[in-house]
């Protein structure tokens, strides 16, 4: 693992106001506050690597002047208490030291020491928990994320292109993992009525939030719902009671499986229902090309084994790549595969958008040759993400298959 992204303060506050925090790539030195038998630690920026390997496993050793100590780790979303930590960082380590090392920072993570044994990483409860408080952290700065990124403002002007004449005659949608309402305000303003679930409620109150600026409040529903737990929502709105689904560029990624996502859509959905699913592709184009091309087949192969870690995909958790064979798969019981469309293929990815930035003089031609690129086939399996419309079947199907192998 590589070093430390923060130092800690250097110097007489080095020695006496850090901890080492035990990782797999061996000892890194952070500066902390303590509240009882609660270690905070912050993370300056996003890039550093010692918070997502506690909080990938929610286990964080420390060593301390009292020995070696070891706690339940997790990420601080509370407002509240964050601003309280940084307060205390600030009385530790002075406004100078605060300002240099702690003013602006990326992560605040919590660790409880002496508590019981976290889970272990890859259990799929501590995932979600992960999951819910990365998404609440960056609710709020979300937009800003997506619209100063011109890669990120492609894939949501090529994702709405797309739903909009799938759903013309729709009249309640499903948005699935809605995030900061990027999909739903418009298709809101077009006058559909919309259910909109994510796991994070700080995301959903965004949402809430910009509908009921615009006058949009009661034609718009939120449940804070995983993807995985969609069936949930037969019990309170009926089966076959929405009239088309979606889920664009991050929910459905963060599902090690989707067999129960397909189910809950197969009895929610009715016989002709589309659902419109957005999805980070196992075999992106230009990253293979680019980086094995650079002398660098570890990153173009980055996406080949499941999950995919953080600093190896635009998420900020690790995630689940689908090819498009695998994702049709895994929905082919109840649903039919009518349209596909590779999104950024011959441009970058959005972490990779610098070089579409140099490019910018022509980015509308490369944007409309990447659209007919990745409107045909082979082109159109190869994006960093693909757009797929599946059809519910008439077949009388209510569940889906088991997935196939990830690896």
């Amino acid at each position: 693992m590589p070093a430390a992204v923060d130092p800690p303060p250097t110097g007489e506050a080095a020695s006496a106001h850090s901890l080492t925090l035990a990782t797999r790539g061996g000892g890194v030195p952070l500066g902390f506050v303590r509240s009882g038998n609660r270690i905070y630690l912050v993370a300056r920026q996003r890039a550093a690597q010692w918070p997502l390997e506690i909080l990938r496993t929610g286990i964080a050793r420390l060593l301390l002047p009292e020995g070696t100590l070891s706690g339940r780790a997790r990420l601080v979303t509370d407002p509240r208490e964050r601003t309280e930590a940084l307060r205390r960082f600030r009385a530790k380590y002075g406004p100078e030291g605060f300002e240099r090392w702690y003013a602006s920072p990326a992560r605040v993570v919590q660790v409880e020491l002496g508590t019981s044994a976290p889970r272990e990483a890859g259990d799929p409860v501590h995932y979600y928990d992960w999951l819910e408080a990365e998404f609440n952290s960056i609710a709020g700065e979300y937009d800003r994320h997506i619209l100063g990124n011109r890669i990120n403002r492609l894939l949501r002007d090529r994702s709405l292109a797309w739903l909009r004449p799938h759903f013309a005659s729709s009249r309640f949608l499903l948005d699935i993992g809605c995030g900061s309402g990027m999909e739903t305000l418009p298709l809101l303003r077009s006058g559909h009525e919309i259910l909109a679930v994510d796991i994070s409620e700080q995301m959903l109150e965004v949402v809430r939030a910009k509908a009921r600026a615009e006058g949009l409040q009661e034609r718009l529903h939120t449940q804070r719902l995983a993807a995985r737990d969609l069936g949930a929502l037969v019990a309170g709105w009926g089966e076959g009671s929405i009239d088309g689904a979606y889920s664009t560029y991050g929910a459905l990624n963060c599902e090690p499986d989707l067999a129960p996502v397909a189910s809950a859509l197969a009895r929610l959905l009715p016989e002709g229902a589309s659902f419109v699913a957005g999805v980070y592709n196992r075999w992106c184009l230009f990253e293979m090309l680019g980086y094995g091309l650079s002398g660098r087949p570890g990153r173009a192969r980055a996406r080949w084994t499941n999950p995919v870690l953080v600093g190896t995909s635009r998420f900020c958790v690790d995630v689940y790549a689908y090819s498009v064979p695998s994702f049709r798969r895994i929905f082919d019981e109840a649903f039919v595969a009518i349209r596909t469309e590779g999104v950024a293929v011959v441009l970058p990815p959005s972490d990779l958008a610098i070089y579409a930035e140099k490019l910018s003089h022509h980015f509308g031609r490369l944007a409309n040759l990447d659209r007919a690129i990745g409107g045909r086939w082979p082109g159109n399996l190869f994006g960093d993400h693909f757009l797929l419309t599946l059809e519910r079947r008439g077949d009388g199907g209510s569940g889906a298959k088991s997935p196939p192998s990830l690896g």
